[in-house]
């Protein structure tokens, strides 16, 4: 009995003398590695022994291929499992192996559960404890032979289809001369298969009408990468007949360039002749279609009779009769008759413009059906007054009833059938106008819902919607019949009430409202109660336009919301100009600040006992080029904006870091206190973009983080204490000294002193000014001196604007200190002068 490894023979075992065995730990790695790969192979793979060619392990897919079990496989042959479509096929692999060693995706058949199947084997020896054996994987290919099988068959018929639509391939050069075109194209200009196409293609084979249409197309292809799509009249070679075909073309662009031009052509000289009688002979069926449909009606102008055919009195909904007495009258609704005396006196003035009007027809069927009368003149006495006109009439109601429904929809809500915002824009206009007119007020409101949200959340949209139809029902049975209520979106309601006589009409009117829909509103078997926050303007005494009357309302609207809700609030004017000279004024920083316009001015800090300058403050000025130097008075209100505050202390911490720069440079390193306010410090990562601000300075001889004093506010720590102190420890870790600045003029606590990570504390300005005459003034100054010593921080007094008050500081404790008594704050180009030549005065010195 001959054996054989994988799916055939093996080489003998000397084959593999080069082969060495791995470490029992890499053989283990291995085979764990190999077990996890083969079971999630879907292709079917093994092992065989070399020495009698008995899988020792296959995986599932090769178990599924060929219905197995594992244990039925291992320790079995390719010969006794027959898993070879033919001997030939063993033989090749053996070859195979013999000759390489190895086998690389050899094309092989193998047959499985009674059908023959293609595949690509792959094989590779391996040592496993110690013996010689093959890694084998088979991959199927019958499904990919299959697929191009299919494809092939595709493409085949897809030829065979463009043959017989005579659909042909062409391509150009850049320039759009034809390089090749396929039979099919040959066959519509009458050429032998094969002929090359004419150099000059549109001259030779395009019929005249149609030459520079396609020369335009073309050029716009060639030039613009713009495709196009022709009906056009070929001449054909052969016998010299035209025949219509349809091109098609595209540019091949790269680079924006057009490197050829590509498109395909169909003779469709049948279809279109054909297409072409079928629209003649549509044109007759619409015309007969549309006579068909008219009635017929003969006008005595004089007599003021109008007589018509049985379709005209079907049509008008009237008994067949002889005629109509009264100039029209009878047969017209009354709304009618002012339009169609009107446009009969334009007619006569125009006999060239047809009668046209459209009429309802009058009875039961008025409002419900429209008729279009289309008449002309056709008789005039000696005066040229009209004495006939004859006409024809169609029914017109479908086509009105949708013009209709398309107004009502651009104009009211669906879902409330109120107006929507385009109606209440046109109403709130006209309501402008008479108000002016009649020198009376206009009240404009915006309504919101207070509530909506958690009954829309509760009880499902559905519910919702029944609440929003509620109110808009009680909104419109609480107004006077001249007022007006839109919806404008979700829960959101305008409100129109003209010819007010004061302030006060608004104001009932208003509270009339709201006591209408802060009733229960039944919504199924359910009561839901909600209320009203409106914001309202009285035009013209707020002197807008309409758009922003309703902002103004929409504004006010929000101010009752922060009120408290379920109220009304006026707009203020005045309030509003306030806030765009506000805007104005925010929009003048921002320009300053890109532009370079502010500036820090350093504030020294000295030891007064010691008579020498410990550092500065830096503090901001704004170079206005038009009003000077300015203090922070006049800009640092309008910083608290959160689109400027964050900007504008990443301008002062990098400014700040610069100026350490350069009086180190200079050689005098002092340490320079920032300040950062609390919308600044609290900014999630502050640190970090501090650290990165610091490390984009370069290796100063110091450092700039040693240098740098960042003072904070009370209120900076105020709200979010654990967060700001985190913050402060992760500054102090760069070398950053922490200044609370302002002690005392807060919510001061011992809880800040001993939770936040401090350096020094200042006493506030307010209480040094104060300390010399109000004994509660100099009992906080001594309290924060004495607190300064127990947290061991250091204590620097601001605000020291004479020598006395520095001495009493002194006496108390105090050596350091800022203020005018010392000097005002300074360019930083003048500090280095003023700090050489600065002496501290002699009662400080001696004290």
């Amino acid at each position: 009995m001959q054996t054989d490894s994988a799916l055939t023979d093996i080489p003998p075992a000397s084959a593999w003398d080069g082969f060495r065995a791995s470490p029992a730990s890499d053989q283990l790695s291995s085979a764990a590695k190999y077990s996890a790969i083969s079971i999630a192979l879907p292709d079917p793979c093994g092992i065989t022994r070399v020495a009698d060619g008995q899988y020792i392990e296959v995986n599932p897919a090769f178990c599924a291929m060929f219905g197995l079990t594992r244990e039925q496989a291992v320790g079995r042959t390719s010969l006794e499992l027959g898993v070879w479509a033919n001997p030939e096929q063993r033989e090749r692999l053996v070859l195979a192996l013999e000759r390489d060693g190895r086998v690389d995706q050899l094309s092989l058949r193998a047959r499985a559960q009674g059908q023959d199947i293609p595949g690509l084997m792959s094989a590779a020896p391996v040592e496993i404890e110690g013996e010689a054996c093959m890694v084998f994987v088979f991959h199927d290919i019958s499904g990919e032979r299959a697929a191009r099988d299919r494809l092939a068959a595709a493409h085949a018929l897809l030829s065979q289809a463009g043959h017989m639509a005579g659909l042909g391939a062409w391509e150009s050069d850049a320039r759009g001369v034809l390089q090749q075109w396929s039979d099919a194209c040959c066959e519509v200009h009458g050429v032998p298969h094969g002929t090359p196409p004419p150099v000059d293609y549109i001259e030779t084979f395009i019929a005249p009408h149609c030459r520079e249409i396609m020369r335009e197309a073309v050029r716009a292809c060639l030039h613009h990468g713009e495709p196009w799509l022709l009906d056009l009249e070929v001449l054909r070679a052969d016998d010299r007949t035209t025949r219509w075909m349809r091109a098609h073309g595209e540019a091949v662009r790269e680079g924006g360039y057009t490197l050829a031009m590509r498109g395909v052509m169909q003779d469709i000289d049948a279809a279109y002749k054909a297409e072409q009688a079928l629209r003649e002979r549509e044109a007759v069926l619409s015309l007969t279609l549309e006579a068909a449909s008219l009635a017929l009606w003969d006008s005595d102008l004089v007599a003021g009779t109008v007589t018509g055919d049985a379709a005209w009195h079907a049509l008008i909904n009237m008994p067949v009769q002889a005629d109509c007495p009264e100039t029209w009258r009878t047969c017209l609704a009354a709304v009618d008759h002012d339009a169609v005396y009107a446009d009969l006196m334009r007619h006569a003035r125009e006999p060239a413009k047809p009668f046209d009007v459209v009429t309802t027809v009058p009875g039961a069927n008025e409002g419900k059906r429209w008729v279009r009368n289309l008449g002309k003149i056709v008789s005039w006495d000696a005066q040229r007054k009209p004495t006939r006109m004859l006409g024809v009439c169609i029914d017109v109601t479908d086509q009105r009833q949708h013009e209709m429904a398309l107004q009502r929809l651009a104009h009211y809500d669906a879902l409330t059938h109120l107006p929507n915002r385009v109606l209440m824009a046109e109403q709130l206009a006209e309501a402008m106008a008479r108000a002016r007119s009649s020198g009376k007020l206009l009240g404009v409101a915006y309504l919101d819902l207070d509530g909506f949200k958690p009954v829309n959340d509760r009880f499902g949209h559905a519910a919702g919607d029944q609440l929003l139809q509620s109110t808009a029902q009680r909104l419109s049975s609480a107004l006077r019949p001249e007022d007006c209520v839109a919806r404008l979106g979700g829960d959101e309601f305008a409100i129109l009430l003209p010819d007010l006589e004061t302030p006060h009409d608004a104001q009932r009117a208003l509270a009339r409202l709201m006591l209408n829909i802060a009733a229960p509103h039944c919504i199924g078997d359910q009561q839901v109660s909600v209320t009203a926050s409106i914001g309202y303007t009285l035009f013209p005494r707020d002197d807008a336009d309409a758009d922003t009357l309703l902002r103004h309302a929409d504004q006010a609207m929000y101010l009752a919301k922060q009120l408290g809700r379920n109220r009304f609030h006026e707009f203020d004017a005045d309030q509003e100009r306030q806030t765009r000279e506000v805007r104005v004024q925010l929009q003048q920083l921002r320009h300053a600040l890109e532009n370079g316009q502010f500036e820090l001015y350093l504030q020294p800090k000295v030891d007064m006992r010691l008579g020498t300058v410990v550092g500065a403050e830096a503090l901001a000025r704004w170079n206005h080029p038009e009003r000077g130097v300015l203090g922070p008075a006049a800009f640092l209100p309008l910083l608290e904006a959160p689109e400027l505050d964050t900007g504008f202390g990443a301008w002062v911490v990098r400014s700040g870091i610069q100026l350490i720069q350069r009086l180190e440079n200079a050689g005098n390193p002092l340490p320079i206190s920032l300040n950062i306010a609390a919308p600044h410090l609290q900014q999630p990562g502050f640190a970090a973009w501090m650290g990165e601000q610091l490390a984009m300075c370069g290796d100063a001889p110091a450092g700039p983080a040693a240098l740098m004093d960042l003072e904070i506010t009370e209120t900076a720590a105020l709200f979010q204490l654990e967060t700001v102190a985190q913050t402060l420890r992760e500054l102090r870790a760069l070398g950053v000294t922490i200044s609370l600045d302002d002690f005392g003029t807060g919510y001061s606590s011992l809880t800040y002193l001993r939770r936040l990570p401090l350096n020094i504390l200042k006493i506030d300005q307010s209480f040094v000014r104060g300390m010399m005459d109000e004994a509660g003034d100099l009992a906080i100054v001594q309290s924060v001196i004495g607190l300064a010593s127990s947290f061991g921080y250091q204590v620097i007094a601001e605000g020291v604007e004479t020598v006395d008050q520095g001495h009493m500081l002194l006496q108390m404790g105090c050596t350091l200190a800022q203020g005018y008594a010392i000097a005002r704050p300074m360019p930083a180009a003048d500090f280095l002068a003023w700090a050489a030549r600065w002496q501290a005065p002699g009662s400080w010195r001696t004290a």
